[in-house]
């Protein structure tokens, strides 16, 4: 496929809760990308955004609105401030395959992030690089960088270290595409012809993980993964670390404990959702564990570093 003669229509999709000046960063940074990608190439990126504002309360489909030059090219969707980000992407991701516009891709796209005018010629440059050297289109994961350090790595894609314990490093970026295991969809290119064979985001994902999953079934239905050269974008990691996690864990009453871990940000549901659907075999271990750090997070943490120092990270 040759990008320079190619008209490509892309399905731009977010979904946002009350971060308006977050959002509106990042559909600026948007617009900027494909003005620098369109100004720079003979080919020309149609776009149609899908939004879903998911009960926001501070404006923020307006202020997107104010900001489009074409309001043709915004289609919001309203949720109800309960669908987080899996169930409020599944909302818009189904709008746009309900479009009679022929998409070539699906653009999914977290509205914390800012990104680079390079991105868009990075993510066909990575899909380029799976057609000449594996042969088949693939599923395209653009690296984030920290915006006050740009040296540290964000979001992308990560590889196994250890699939028995789970466990997975983040890869940085290399100056050439790189296949990956499990890719972040803070920002990821999806050709349709991946949405035909495996469809959109499992649908018993309230909030996290969607992401792993869906590059874990592409892997699975024989596509590659892949991680664009450099970073295209800025995201600030919005995570604790594992230690400051287990403090904050232990430091819980078992009232708070269970609060925590039902929140859909926090879902033990989610997490033993994910288990079942990519390593079935170790639903009843992962469950003993989860149950462990809600009312033994002491017993757990040392069990966890245990387990971690008999079968160390490959």
């Amino acid at each position: 496929m040759n990008y320079y003669e190619y008209k490509m229509n892309i399905a731009v999709l977010l979904t946002c809760h009350n971060r308006k000046q977050k959002t509106e960063n990042c559909l600026n940074s948007f617009l900027k990308a494909i003005d620098f990608y369109n100004n720079s190439h003979k080919t020309t990126i149609n776009y149609k955004i899908f939004l879903t504002d998911d009960g926001c309360t501070d404006g923020t489909a307006e202020a997107i609105r104010n900001i489009l030059p074409d309001k043709s090219t915004l289609h919001v969707l309203h949720g109800d401030g309960y669908l987080y980000w899996a169930g409020g992407m599944r909302m818009c991701w189904k709008e746009a395959l309900k479009s009679d516009i022929s998409w070539n891709y699906y653009f999914l796209l977290n509205d914390d992030v800012e990104l680079m005018n390079c991105v868009f010629s990075e993510l066909f440059n990575a899909e380029q690089y799976t057609l000449k050297n594996i042969g088949a289109e693939g599923l395209v994961s653009g690296i984030t960088c920290n915006p006050e350090q740009p040296a540290q790595v964000t979001y992308g894609g990560s590889v196994w270290t250890n699939k028995m314990l789970f466990t997975h490093k983040r890869l940085n970026p290399i100056g050439t595409p790189q296949p990956c295991d499990i890719a972040n969809a803070n920002i990821l290119l999806v050709p349709a012809i991946i949405v035909k064979k495996i469809g959109i985001f499992y649908d018993k994902y309230q909030h996290s993980l969607a992401d792993y999953d869906y590059s874990i079934m592409a892997h699975k239905a024989g596509f590659p993964v892949i991680l664009t050269a450099n970073a295209c974008g800025y995201c600030q990691h919005d995570h604790n670390n594992q230690n400051a996690e287990s403090k904050k864990i232990i430091g819980m009453s078992l009232t708070e404990r269970k609060k925590y871990f039902q929140h859909p940000t926090r879902s033990n549901k989610d997490y033993l959702s994910f288990i079942k659907r990519v390593c079935p075999l170790r639903l009843p271990i992962v469950w003993i564990g989860r149950t462990l750090n809600v009312y033994l997070p002491r017993l757990y943490y040392t069990l966890r570093d245990f387990s971690n120092r008999i079968a160390p990270l490959k």
